[in-house]
């Protein structure tokens, strides 16, 4: 058993992950806080995000607690993870069929946000068929995954991507030169004091048999460095070639990265 500061930590941390899970359950009866625009919609997507960071750092904490009490505990987040999947794709749902009714397009660059939506309608699938059946959780239809993934494929065509942006603005800027302000001196009030770089947090892991498996604090201290790099744990998972629920498991320590995937995070640390 945790000594009496873990367990009030780890307390405080399993109410936390309630608290924001049924306050993110509570928003789609109300379509107008999250649907009204790209914009709320997006800030709605990092809100669940940081809630499955969020339950991933109390799932990697829960072998401190007893048998009976770990057992009970991780069935719930199971439960309260799948509501909260639920939700992701019933609110993409409303997002997407609101954007048609009202005529509206998405922003420029959208295309890439809304491929990994597309993408999480998989990874959803794959958490109920490695869960759904050992805790008894309600199956999503299929009918409604196959229509998200319509309507996004349908928006997603009409959408272009960031790099089609970059290289479109790149070609303006080689052909319209940018008029350069006049150059003035600063006053000592604007001119800022050096900014101290944060020190790289220590990513431990121990390796067995040639693989890496994390220990301590990983998902903290990747979420950490996803917050300063203004990157979402989704689209890190992207980068290292895995989705979202592996990259849980592997910085839980439950299960095992490559020594590709450990150099890459070591990285991604050391430059946030």
């Amino acid at each position: 058993m945790p000594g009496q500061t873990t367990l009030a930590q780890l307390n405080d941390l399993l109410n936390k992950a309630e608290l924001q899970g049924v306050s993110i359950i509570r928003r789609i009866a109300e379509p107008d806080s999250f649907a009204a625009s790209f914009d709320s919609f997006r800030n709605y997507i990092d809100e669940i995000d940081k809630f499955y960071v969020l339950v991933d750092l109390v799932e990697g904490q829960l072998p401190q607690f007893e048998h009976g009490r770990r057992e009970k505990l991780a069935h719930n987040l199971v439960n309260l993870r799948w509501q909260v999947c639920i939700v992701e794709v019933n609110a993409t749902r409303i997002f997407i069929v609101r954007i048609g009714e009202h005529g509206r397009s998405v922003p420029l660059g959208a295309r890439d946000f809304l491929t990994r939506r597309r993408d999480r309608l998989g990874e959803i699938s794959g958490y109920y068929d490695s869960f759904g059946e050992a805790h008894m959780l309600p199956r999503i239809e299929t009918e409604l995954i196959e229509t998200v993934r319509r309507l996004l494929d349908n928006t997603i065509g009409k959408s272009q991507s960031l790099p089609d942006l970059l290289a479109e603005a790149m070609q303006h800027s080689i052909e319209e030169p940018l008029a350069q302000p006049p150059l003035r001196l600063r006053s000592p009030s604007e001119v800022a004091s050096p900014v101290q770089k944060r020190k790289p947090i220590e990513f431990k892991v121990k390796v067995v048999y040639g693989r890496y498996y994390a220990e301590g604090m990983s998902v903290q201290a990747v979420a950490e460095a996803c917050a300063e790099s203004k990157m979402t744990m989704d689209e890190l998972a992207q980068q290292l070639g895995v989705n979202r629920t592996q990259l849980g498991l592997m910085l839980n320590g439950a299960d095992a990265m490559s020594k590709r995937i450990y150099e890459d995070l070591r990285e991604f640390l050391r430059k946030a």
